[in-house]
């Protein structure tokens, strides 16, 4: 027993290595450029193919190792001249955005150059044996030789970072970029450098990591997210943290899932502890990040002297400042959108066409979903990056009370709804401790905790989901298999919805939601309970949320935890930014645009995310204020441009750096 203990926590520190290279990479970028990168787990992906494609050419895996890490330092480099040097001074939410875009156009360019089968990266034969640290306990050589060179480089970072002129350049940029830029420091200089540091480090730790794990596209997205959990739990900005959270999550981790079951079993069934430990043991270090930012929001170690500028208000680039090309046309456009819905199941009906119903029932779900993320990310300035997790229980509440032999609507969907505002209020009352980039990486590790709690969840179809049995009834009232019932009930709620938010954002209620957007500080001064409202708004977004996840287990008859990936979160908030944020119509149209474009993409192309990751990344330079600032009036409903650069989209937009 002592020495399987042994063997998994060596196998936690090793997995803490692999993090901290991953995190290390993410601290230095956030630190000094007060930079969001999602795009930093596609970095660890690239590291892996190309490490493992030019070993496997020249049979050297020291070879392999040296080009993983030098061809992710010149793609950084790259990758910081053409795009992330122009998100410096925007706000996080745009860089959320634009690094999104990226990763949609680095994995699947990597698809389409390796194709999508895994690649396999063989354990190179001076490596192939194992060690007997202790007497009767022979342990992977190629394990510990990961675990050493992880901890050589991290104290080559050590060095780099506190001993030398680079170091201290570094560490002054951090400190205070504009005293720096002025003493002649090239600071544009220093940016490209970490950013192609951060790269390498990540190249390095896919390569090292390729042989224990499958290479294929995608592989990075969720060791990034471990790797943002080591970010908050450290302390942003900080390597030490970095280094101390990387191990502390590893050794939780691995040790939590080789002994929570037999632990379980001592005050559980073992029926019960078989179902109950691997759901908790995958949510072991959200609830340690929880817990920790609970009573530290700042984190364990946070970096000592770190001076940030504030971010830009996170809604404040996407409004509409004054009228739009087609602010003349603004009323009949809305009223050729609400007829192309109330006429879509006529007319797919006369041109035999019963998709398009279905097509048009996913736009409205999707809308509604996006409508509930836009009173917290549009009117309140809130970046929730894990708002799908409602959506999924939504769902799931529909699913297992459907698999219980509850099929009424009128139960079901009020549940949907009441958990799902239950769970948001649990939750948000730690993460609203928290703001601007803590915010962000909460809501994705809380929204991925539930995503690998119901992947365990193996009576109910666990990764695979679970089809519906059977879709909510509502005493004959409606009935949901037929389409154009579904979707004319879809519709009506949907009208109701988006009235309902129009109301509320001429209210009270928010009006403070928007002067906490623009300026929270200011309202706690005038006596404004910030928290409670905010607290309001995200249990009222996640109940709409769960609605829509009700609807959308009804329309696609199937449950599943691919409902709370953080890719449809993603989704979610480009439909609002894509739209336009804290605009009557803009969840509505975004949602629309985007399963558009995703449609005829996917049938042009199966490599279709690559041209809409282009898109976006596009969006979020040239389209402030989204769709709706095309059709945004100006001051006093003022449709005619005062001059030409008066409207969004007149102008490609490219802020200097700070």
């Amino acid at each position: 027993m002592q020495l399987l203990f042994v063997e998994q926590l060596l196998n936690g520190v090793q997995l803490g290595v692999i993090l901290f290279l991953m995190a290390a990479g993410l601290t230095l970028t956030f630190g000094i450029m007060n930079l969001v990168n999602l795009a930093h787990g596609s970095l660890f992906m690239l590291g892996a193919y190309l490490g493992v494609a030019f070993a496997l050419v020249t049979g050297s895996f020291v070879a392999g190792f040296v080009a993983a890490g030098l061809a992710t330092f010149v793609i950084g480099l790259v990758l910081e001249r053409l795009v992330i040097r122009h998100l410096y001074a925007r706000s996080h939410l745009d860089q959320v955005m634009c690094t999104v875009g990226l990763v949609y156009v680095l994995n699947e360019a990597t698809r389409m150059v390796f194709g999508p089968e895994p690649l396999h990266a063989p354990i190179p034969a001076f490596l192939a044996g194992s060690v007997e640290l202790i007497p009767g306990a022979p342990y992977p050589a190629y394990r510990l030789a990961m675990i050493g060179a992880g901890l050589a480089i991290a104290g080559l970072l050590y060095v780099l970072i506190g001993r030398t002129r680079m170091g201290m350049l570094i560490r002054a940029g951090a400190s205070n970029r504009v005293m720096t830029s002025v003493l002649g420091v090239n600071i544009g200089a220093i940016y490209a450098v970490v950013f192609g540091i951060g790269a390498a480090l990540a190249g390095f730790a896919g390569y090292i990591a390729a042989p224990i794990l499958t290479v294929y596209p995608g592989m990075g997205d969720n060791v990034l997210i471990l790797a943002l959990v080591v970010l908050v739990v450290g302390g942003m900005g900080s390597v030490k943290g970095a280094f101390v959270a990387a191990l502390l999550v590893g050794v939780i981790d691995t040790i939590g899932r080789a002994y929570l079951k037999d632990l379980m079993a001592l005050v559980l069934s073992p029926v019960a502890a078989n179902t109950v430990a691997p759901a908790l043991a995958s949510m072991l270090i959200y609830i340690l990040m929880a817990v920790i930012l609970f009573f530290r929001p700042q984190g364990l170690i946070p970096a000592a002297g770190l001076r940030r500028p504030e971010a830009p208000p996170e809604a404040s680039d996407h409004g509409p400042t004054g009228p739009g090309v087609l602010a003349r046309w603004r009323v009949p456009a809305i009223g050729l959108l609400g007829g192309a819905f109330l006429l879509l199941p006529l007319v797919a009906g006369l041109a035999d066409q019963p998709f398009w119903v279905d097509m048009g029932l996913r736009v409205i779900i999707f809308a509604i979903a996006a409508l509930s993320l836009d009173l917290i990310l549009g009117q309140t300035g809130l970046v929730s990056f894990g708002h799908a997790l409602y959506l999924g229980i939504g769902a799931y509440v529909v699913g297992i009370l459907a698999d219980a032999g509850v099929e009424s609507g009128f139960v079901q969907w009020p549940l949907a709804m009441a958990i799902s505002s239950l769970l948001a209020a649990a939750l948000s009352m730690v993460a609203l401790r928290t703001s601007g980039t803590f915010f962000i990486m909460i809501t994705l590790a809380f929204a991925q905790m539930m995503f690998y709690g119901a992947s365990s969840l193996y009576d109910y179809g666990g990764d695979d989901g679970m089809h519906l049995a059977v879709r909510s009834t509502f005493g004959g009232l409606v009935d949901l298999y037929d389409s154009r019932q579904f979707y004319y009930l879809a519709l009506a709620m949907l009208v109701v919805l988006a009235g309902l938010n129009i109301r509320l954002a001429r209210a009270r209620f928010g009006t403070v939601l928007k002067g906490i957007r623009i300026n929270e500080r200011r309202m706690e001064a005038a006596g404004f309970p910030t928290f409670r409202y905010k607290l309001a708004a995200c249990v009222l977004s996640a109940a709409v949320c769960g609605l829509a996840g009700a609807m959308l287990a009804n329309a696609a008859e199937f449950v599943g935890p691919q409902y709370m990936d953080w890719t449809r979160s993603a989704e979610l908030m480009i439909m609002v930014v894509a739209g336009g944020l804290a605009t009557p119509f803009g969840a509505i149209i975004g949602a629309l645009a985007y399963l558009g474009i995703e449609k005829y993409l996917s049938d042009l192309t199966i490599h279709w995310r690559l041209g809409f990751g282009a898109l976006l990344i596009l969006l979020v330079f040239l389209g402030r204020g989204g769709l709706s600032a095309l059709f945004a009036p100006g001051p006093a409903g003022q449709t005619t441009p005062v001059h030409k650069g008066s409207f969004r989209w007149a102008r490609p937009f490219f802020r200097p750096r700070a």
